[in-house]
């Protein structure tokens, strides 16, 4: 097949002419002061092209670009833009000299637009860190650009939810928490925006049941993330709901690759487990924080309470223990050894592991008799 490359070209032309031709002559006037670059004069016919031509929705998305855009005046952009997509979100308009439809041209513009805006808000956090002595000032910038990316896209959860944590910064706790809700809001499927909530209601000093919803739905999002179910264990235990909590500490263990962090895991996990007279639970959570952080000293006191949890029950012949007093010595002996080879290896705490030691003595001289 032949293509006529000159018939394309003069159709087009044709099209471009009859495009001008079927404008208003106040529209024409603002076009052409648009091309001269001659902006007041265009802001000055565009409101009266509107009115002329008040089914064309190109002239509200030209004067949103041309003049409030380049004003930084984001709220009337987006209100024209509304009024553009009201008339006829399908129809074909000419942008800068593209053909394109209202609706692409809307979003392509908002994007862009917003990109701008949430783009010089990282910029400002980046010479906060250069320049921590204006932290404030910057900060204070950063806010007022993700304000703008927010007006400009409202429905960017991570630009609510990062605006959220610069409230939080600012120590403006009602707006951190009101920008937070609206990140859940626009997106409740976002992990980002329930976490955040979260976090944001946690710093505050929030309620766990009024946190627990958001870790809840954020772990139904990412339910390997192992730091979301750390915090959710975490709520869980706050509110009383061990069983629970201990559920979740278990999840997140199995998903955590880091040995430190998953030490932490396997810590809590025992505390948990020490609280509910769980001790051989306990123990065994513990020597694994132990074996995975050898400088985790707690963990290893924790193991020495087990033990000495086990002693109790065998001494007192409680929670379903029959009394042993033999078997109360030997897990006795077990807590002091235990409490000993942490004493010799952090001397700073060697009081409070002294006293530890004494009470567990006093214990085995109940036991044996002495």
């Amino acid at each position: 097949m032949i293509v006529n490359k000159t018939l394309i070209l003069l159709s087009t032309v044709i099209f471009a002419i009859t495009m001008m031709s079927c404008s208003s002559q106040e529209y024409t006037t603002a076009k052409l002061a648009i091309q001269q670059s001659d902006f007041s004069k265009a802001a000055e016919w565009l409101p009266k092209a509107m009115a002329v031509e008040p089914d064309n929705p190109e002239i509200p998305m030209v004067m949103a670009i041309e003049i409030h855009a380049q004003n930084e005046d984001w709220n009337e952009m987006i209100v024209l833009f509304d009024k553009a997509m009201g008339i006829n979100s399908e129809k074909v308009v000419e942008i800068r000299g593209a053909f394109i439809s209202v609706k692409e041209a809307v979003s392509n513009y908002v994007e862009f637009y917003w990109a701008k805006e949430f783009n010089a808000g990282v910029a400002q956090f980046k010479k906060m860190q250069d320049e921590p002595d204006k932290k404030q000032e910057y900060l204070e910038l950063a806010i007022d650009h993700f304000s703008n990316a927010a007006l400009i896209n409202p429905a960017d959860a991570n630009t609510h939810a990062t605006l959220a944590k610069c409230y939080l910064d600012k120590g403006d706790n009602d707006s951190a928490v009101d920008a937070a809700l609206v990140a859940v809001e626009k997106n409740p499927k976002s992990f980002e925006a329930n976490f955040g909530a979260a976090q944001i209601l946690g710093r505050i000093g929030r309620s766990s049941e009024e946190i627990l919803p958001y870790y809840e739905k954020a772990t139904q999002i990412e339910p390997s993330n192992s730091k979301a179910l750390r915090e959710l264990a975490g709520a869980y235990y706050d509110l009383g709901q061990k069983e629970k909590s201990i559920q979740v500490f278990e999840n997140a263990i199995s998903n955590e690759e880091n040995d430190t962090t998953k030490a932490d895991l396997y810590f809590n996990l025992g505390v948990i487990h020490n609280q509910m007279n769980n001790f051989e639970a306990a123990e065994l959570a513990f020597d694994e924080a132990f074996f995975l952080n050898e400088e985790d000293f707690e963990a290893a006191l924790g193991m020495a309470r087990s033990y000495e949890g086990l002693g109790d029950n065998y001494l007192n012949g409680e929670k379903g223990f029959e009394k042993d007093l033999n078997a109360a010595s030997r897990w006795y002996r077990k807590a002091e050894k235990k409490i000993k080879s942490v004493m010799i290896v952090d001397i700073d705490n060697k009081e409070i592991y002294q006293k530890n030691l004494e009470l567990v003595r006093y214990k085995r001289d109940v036991a044996e008799g002495n």
